[in-house]
């Protein structure tokens, strides 16, 4: 029997981190409930877009990344709710500044 009450669409929270190196992206995709087979991620060299969802939530958003990276050698692994994507920088982390901050 379908569910009568409509899903709530929302957009999920993430966080996004380079390694030490400075030659990988990691990206955490919250997405509470939900199974594998609900999930479509797609890469870009400059973004992604993930749609996503379970019996009561739908995941939708697109999300620019801070710098180009190679999505043919993308990897991603959903754990308990949080999705975990791991992609290389095309060149490395090289045209990021430091900034001082007063």
């Amino acid at each position: 029997m379908k569910n009568p009450v409509p899903r709530i669409i929302k957009t999920p929270v993430i966080a996004m981190y380079h390694d030490d190196r400075r030659e990988e992206l990691t990206i955490e995709v919250e997405l509470s409930d939900v199974k594998d087979e609900n999930i479509t991620l797609m890469m870009h060299e400059n973004s992604f877009y993930i749609k996503a969802f379970s019996e009561t939530v739908e995941y939708l958003g697109s999300f620019f990344l801070d710098g180009p990276v190679d999505p043919e050698k993308a990897v991603a692994a959903n754990n308990n709710g949080m999705l975990t994507i791991k992609v290389p920088y095309k060149e490395g982390f090289t045209c990021a500044r430091f900034i001082h901050v007063d």
